[in-house]
């Protein structure tokens, strides 16, 4: 397994600027967040050319692009509009040949929304649908498509999550342990979901908040470590404190709290610093 931290981690620095920073904690992996070009937003990379250069530029492996098909997570991939899922079609091919030219190893698409009028069953299988249809799309570019069960999405529970992955081969999962624990799933409801894991996050977290400090949360990581060997996983354990007003996530210092993460991972993994 091998270290990696997310550039949400930094919003106001740019792909570089981040990249500097993530250096400078010991660590030369760095997953990247994209965005419709309109939205302009400095942290988030964009699907053209010059965004893939910037990328190779920077020296550093990418193991994951979260891509955002528009601005947050409208349009969904499960909208009931055919007409927006064709666009939103378009849109995903030209993202993972970004991810192609860019050398970036996997894309995560966010499963969607319960539109009005649709029964939560119909919003899953609708994503199962286009997912479904996402997979050999990535699979001939190189490129691996993952999706991040989240909480308040459609696959928010365990049990559900696991019902996306049996019925999409191939589609790898985002896992991070603290999207569950915050809604107060224990470690073993989120056990099975490891052997589906191409991508970890690791930030700490408790019942009723995404993420506390290290040693505030309830996450037992040498526990989820352990689990992560069990199964065979070799990916990269992507650190990803952030600093947004959604569920408390605003309560921590996040460089602190990163290196005091990478520094348990090390020393549990036997890492050399």
């Amino acid at each position: 397994m091998k270290l990696s931290v997310s550039s949400v981690s930094f919003p106001s620095c740019s792909p570089e600027e981040a990249a500097g920073i993530v250096r400078a904690v010991g660590i030369d992996a760095i997953n990247l967040v994209g965005i419709a070009p309109e939205h302009g937003i400095k942290a988030f990379l964009h699907i053209t050319p010059a965004d893939a250069k910037r990328v190779r530029a920077l020296g550093m492996t990418v193991p994951n692009l979260h891509w955002a098909i528009g601005n947050g997570f409208r349009p969904a991939i499960n909208d009931p509009d055919p007409g927006v899922r064709a666009k939103n079609k378009e849109v995903y091919q030209r993202a993972v040949e970004f991810c192609h030219e860019a050398g970036i190893l996997s894309i995560t698409v966010v499963p969607g929304l319960v539109h009005p009028g649709q029964s939560v069953h119909d919003a899953r299988a609708l994503a199962i649908d286009v997912y479904n249809e996402f997979v050999p799309i990535a699979s001939a570019a190189g490129v691996r498509l993952t999706a991040e069960p989240h909480v308040k999405g459609i696959f928010e529970s365990p049990e559900s999550a696991l019902d996306l992955f049996r019925a999409v081969p191939g589609l790898g999962l985002i896992l991070d342990y603290a999207h569950f624990v915050c809604q107060g799933y224990t470690q073993p409801c989120i056990d099975p979901l490891c052997p589906f894991a191409v991508d970890v996050h690791l930030r700490q977290a408790k019942p009723g908040l995404l993420q506390t400090a290290l040693e505030d949360g309830t996450i037992n990581f040498a526990f989820v470590l352990d689990q992560l060997r069990q199964v065979g996983y070799t990916g990269y354990l992507c650190l990803e404190y952030v600093h947004q007003d959604y569920i408390g996530a605003n309560n921590v210092d996040v460089l602190s709290e990163t290196i005091k993460t990478r520094d348990l991972v090390r020393e549990q993994l036997g890492m050399e610093p």
